[in-house]
């Protein structure tokens, strides 16, 4: 039980992590013109949603 308590802790701070790290470079192609204007929003989307639906809390 605790074994995958401790899991999916671990799930949830890695999402997090992953939709910070997904909202960044979609800001940053936005800066800088990278990709056509729906890509850089699909992923900056995706990152925010990723970031929302994970119960990993930074401030407890």
């Amino acid at each position: 039980m605790f074994l995958i308590t401790n899991m999916k802790k671990k799930i949830n701070k890695v999402q997090f992590i992953i939709g910070i790290i997904l909202a960044l470079i979609g800001a940053i192609f936005m800066v800088f013109d990278v990709l056509p204007l729906p890509a850089r929003i699909t992923i900056g989307i995706v990152g925010l949603i990723l970031i929302a639906t994970s119960p990993f809390k930074l401030l407890k």
